[in-house]
């Protein structure tokens, strides 16, 4: 029993009273770590300002681009906004202006250099939609079509995929590939559901799939009465026969005159002129003498 307790009195384990590891790493290491907090708080501090820098130089290119409504302008802004994201709607925008103004040559020219300068710009998608489509209108559908292929294949422009997809199917249906046409429609319908294009898609769809009327000839067309009265309402035509004026001879005379009247020949001798309006017609009973003085 004694031994029992005499053992239960050594110590299971001794505990260090010295400095730990970690204590020790400190010590050795301390001039270290201050000088890497040190530069650890420059470097927040650099980034704090460099970051003001960047914004303040974003900030200053969207109020310049926002002024900007001329050629020199957008030209302006590219120039001295370089790597920012003005910048890059400055070129779309300058594209834009130069597209509207005839420049179309020019338009091409400032989209293919910018895509090409800085290809990472988050303003290269929305440039290489406005190229493709202006190579559509001007019937460069190869072109085009690459570019809308790239568009509806790429992670950074999900936004603009059914654009794409939707302008790939015209360049299909303008092709007369009607199944192609309708696949690329389905495409942008199902898999953007939620986007704007969404509506547009099932348009061209049902477009597709809507049969062409049959054409048939025209009834012939009806032949003229001629009894029936023109188009236009017009009476048939009429004429008015004149009838001469006829004068009333003056009344006989009692008396019988002294001579008598001359008969105009068969010869077409010329009758006596009537006499002048507002003149008094004289009778020939007043001329002629009376009975009783020729005898």
């Amino acid at each position: 029993m004694s031994q029992d307790i005499q053992d239960s009195s050594t110590p299971l384990a001794e505990i260090s009273q010295g400095p730990s590891a970690f204590e020790q790493f400190l010590d050795r290491n301390q001039k270290n770590l201050i000088i890497l907090g040190i530069l650890i708080a420059l470097a927040a501090a650099g980034w704090v300002v460099y970051d003001g820098i960047q914004t303040g130089a974003r900030e200053s290119a969207g109020e310049d681009l926002n002024k900007a409504d001329d050629l020199a302008a957008l030209q302006s802004v590219i120039k001295t906004h370089q790597g920012t994201p003005a910048e890059g709607s400055a070129h779309v925008l300058l594209a834009e202006r130069q597209w509207t103004e005839g420049q179309q040559d020019a338009a091409i020219e400032t989209l293919r250099s910018f895509i090409d300068s800085e290809p990472s710009h988050p303003a290269v998608p929305n440039a290489k939609a406005s190229l493709a489509a202006k190579y559509m209108t001007q019937g460069k559908s190869d072109e085009a079509k690459g570019i809308f292929g790239e568009l509806a294949e790429s992670d950074n422009a999900d936004f603009l995929a059914p654009y794409a997809l939707i302008s790939l199917g015209d360049i299909a249906l303008a092709a007369g590939d009607k199944e192609a046409a309708k696949n690329y429609y389905q495409q942008a319908r199902n898999e953007h559901p939620s986007s704007p294009f969404a509506n547009t898609a099932s348009e061209r769809t049902a477009i597709v799939d809507a049969a062409a009327p049959t054409e048939i000839d025209p009834p012939p067309a009806p032949e003229p009465d001629p009894a029936a009265p023109s188009a236009t309402g017009a009476q048939p035509p009429f004429s008015i026969t004149p009838v001469p004026n006829a004068l009333e001879p003056a009344a006989p005379s009692s008396e019988a005159p002294a001579s008598t009247e001359e008969t105009p020949d068969d010869t077409g001798a010329d009758a006596p002129a009537e006499p002048a309006a507002g003149s008094q017609e004289e009778s020939p009973a007043e001329d002629a003498p009376p009975a009783d003085e020729e005898q």
